[in-house]
C-alpha cells in the first residue's frame, strides 16, 4: 500500500491528450490537485472541461498522457467499480433513482444484509444515521422524485464518501440552486475539505469559484492556460483568461428604433413555464429589432424560446403576436402566428435526416402544398427550389436526404424550414453551433436579410460572439432575466452572465 504524505496529489493528471475525429479537444493538458483542495476548473463551452472530467470519472481513456489518484495509477476502464470507489461526480442534475425512495438510493448498490436477506431495518437506520449527519430533515422513506434539488446532490455527495470515496467533482452544481442553497452546499463543501475530501468544482459563475476555489485552472481550446491557487485566482483574471484570444465579431446587426405607433412583432407579459424553468418573463420585440438572451445553463433561456415556438406551456402570462394572445404549448398556433423556429439540437429536432431536403424545408408548410387535401409534389419541388436559392444550399439538389449535407448545409435546411412560412417572429436557438466559419457567416447573413425584411429576431445562444451580433442583449439567471445590456463589449456579457456586473 502506497504510504501517502501532504504532497502527493489526490489528482495528478500528467500530459493527456484526447482527438475526437479531428477536433483535438484536450492537448498536452497536465494538472495537480492536492488532498483537501477545493480545485476550480473554468472555460469556455468547448474548452475540454468535459471531457477531462470524463476521463477523472474513467468515463474517457486518454489517447496519452496518465491519471493517478493518490499517487496510484487509475484503474482500468473496464473497472467501474473501482472507479467510483476513488472519485463520484455530483451533476447540476444528480444521477439518481427518482423512482426509489431516500434510503433505496443512498444504499443502491451496496445493500445491508443479514445472511442472505436484505436488512430493510438496517438500511433504514443507517439512511436516518447518514441524513441526520448531513442535517437534511427528509424522511428516509420518501420518494427521492419528491426531495428538493438541492437535498438530492447533497445526497449524491453523501453516498459517495460513505461508500469511501474521498474525490468529489461538482460539475455546475448551482445552476439549479437558489442561494440560501448555494450557501449551504458551500458550508458543506468547506466542512468535508477541512476533513481531507478534494472537490473539483466546475462553474461559469465565477465568483463562486473565488469565494469556494483553493487552486484552480483553466482550460482554452483543449489546452492548458494556466493553473493557480490562493490570492492568485482573482475574478478580473478569470474574465481576461476566458476572453483573452477570442476572434473579434464579423457580423453586428443594428437596430434602429420603431416607430412611435409600431405594434411589437412579439411579446411575453409576466410569462412563467408550467414546469418552474423561468419566471416572470417580460419582453418585447418589434418588427426588424434583434435581440439576444444568454446566460449559463439551466438559466431558463432556451425554455423560453421553446415556450414562444409552442414546445412549452405558460403556466401565467402571456405570448403575443402582432397584439394578438397565442394559445401557449400548440406548435401549430404559433405556426399560425407566423413564428418560425430553429432548434438547438438541429441532429435531434430539426431535420429528419432520411428525408429529402424538399421534404425537411416543406414540412410545416403541408397545408399551402394540399390546400384541399391533394398534395402537389411539383409545388413542394418549386417551393423547395425557392428556399435553397434563398439560403445558398450546396449542393442545390432538393432530392438529396439531409443526412448527405454538410453540418452547416444541415442548418440552412433548418433554417429554411422556419422562413418557409415567411414568419413575423424567427426564433434562433445557437444557430451557428457545430458549423464552418464560411457556414455561420452564412447563416448570420440570413438572419440580417430577414431582420431587413421586418422580421424580428430573438437570438438565443451560449457563445458569448454569437450573442454580440445584437446590439441589446437580455441575460437569463435562475430563470429570470437578471439584466438587459444595451451595446455591450464581450467583456460585459461575461461579466452579467458571471453575476459580476
Amino acid at each position: 500500500m502506497t504510504i501517502l504524505t501532504a504532497t502527493v496529489p489526490a489528482i495528478q493528471i500528467d500530459g493527456v491528450s484526447k482527438t475526437y475525429g479531428a477536433t483535438k479537444a484536450l492537448q498536452d493538458v497536465s494538472v495537480s490537485i492536492l488532498p483537501g483542495q477545493v480545485h476550480g476548473l473554468i472555460g469556455r463551452n468547448g474548452a475540454g472541461k468535459s471531457t477531462l472530467l470524463r476521463m477523472i470519472t474513467g468515463l474517457e481513456t486518454p489517447d496519452t498522457g496518465t491519471v493517478s489518484f493518490f499517487g496510484e495509477a487509475a484503474p482500468p476502464a473496464s473497472d467501474p467499480k473501482a472507479w467510483q470507489q476513488r472519485v463520484a461526480c455530483v451533476y447540476q442534475r444528480p444521477s439518481v433513482f427518482a423512482n426509489l425512495t431516500i434510503a433505496e438510493n443512498l444504499f443502491a448498490g451496496r445493500l445491508p444484509t443479514t445472511g442472505a436477506r436484505v436488512s430493510w431495518a438496517k438500511m433504514q437506520s443507517e439512511a436516518e444515521r447518514i441524513l441526520d449527519a448531513w442535517n437534511i430533515r427528509l424522511d428516509p422513506k420518501l420518494l427521492l422524485a419528491d426531495a428538493p434539488i438541492e437535498e438530492r446532490q447533497m445526497l449524491t455527495i453523501a453516498k459517495a464518501l460513505e461508500a469511501g470515496t474521498r474525490i468529489v467533482l461538482l460539475d455546475e452544481p448551482t445552476v439549479q440552486l437558489e442561494g440560501a442553497a448555494i450557501r449551504r452546499l458551500f458550508d458543506k463543501v468547506q466542512e468535508l475539505q477541512e476533513a481531507g475530501v478534494t472537490f473539483v468544482f466546475v462553474s461559469h459563475f465565477l465568483r463562486e469559484v473565488t469565494a469556494i476555489c483553493d487552486s484552480a485552472t483553466v482550460l482554452r481550446d483543449g489546452k492548458l492556460l494556466w493553473s493557480r491557487t490562493g490570492d492568485d485566482i482573482r475574478s478580473d483574471d478569470l474574465v481576461d483568461a476566458l476572453l483573452a484570444g477570442q476572434e473579434q465579431r464579423r457580423h453586428r446587426a443594428e437596430n434602429t428604433a420603431p416607430a412611435l405607433d409600431a405594434r411589437p412583432a412579439v411579446q411575453l407579459r409576466g410569462a412563467t413555464d408550467r414546469e418552474g424553468a423561468f419566471t416572470d418573463v417580460t419582453l418585447s420585440v418589434a418588427p426588424g429589432e434583434l435581440i439576444a438572451i444568454g446566460g449559463v445553463g439551466g438559466s431558463g433561456k432556451y425554455s423560453v424560446g421553446e415556450a414562444i415556438a409552442g414546445l412549452r406551456s405558460l403556466g401565467s402570462g402571456e405570448i403575443v403576436v402582432a397584439g394578438d394572445p397565442i394559445r401557449t404549448g400548440d406548435v401549430k398556433a404559433s405556426q399560425r402566428a407566423g413564428i418560425g423556429f430553429v432548434p438547438a439540437d438541429r441532429h435531434k429536432d430539426g431535420y429528419v435526416p432520411q428525408l429529402s431536403v424538399a421534404e425537411n424545408m416543406t414540412m410545416g408548410v403541408m397545408d399551402q402544398l394540399a390546400p384541399r387535401g391533394f398534395f402537389s409534389p411539383r409545388a413542394q419541388t418549386e417551393m423547395s427550389r425557392t428556399l435553397i436559392a434563398d439560403v445558398a444550399l450546396v449542393p442545390p439538389d432538393p432530392r438529396l436526404a439531409v443526412s448527405g449535407l454538410s453540418g452547416g448545409n444541415q442548418q440552412k435546411v433548418v433554417l429554411a424550414r422556419a422562413l418557409a412560412r415567411s414568419p413575423r417572429v424567427l426564433v434562433l436557438i445557437s444557430p451557428t453551433a457545430g458549423v464552418d466559419i464560411a457556414a455561420k457567416d452564412a447563416i448570420y447573413a440570413l438572419m440580417l436579410r430577414a431582420l431587413a425584411d421586418g422580421v424580428a429576431v430573438i437570438l438565443i445562444s451560449d457563445d458569448v460572439e454569437e450573442l454580440l451580433v445584437s446590439p441589446r442583449v437580455l441575460i437569463m439567471r435562475e430563470g429570470r432575466i437578471s439584466s438587459e445590456l444595451a451595446d455591450p463589449t464581450e467583456e460585459d456579457i461575461v461579466r452579467a452572465i458571471e453575476g459580476l456586473e
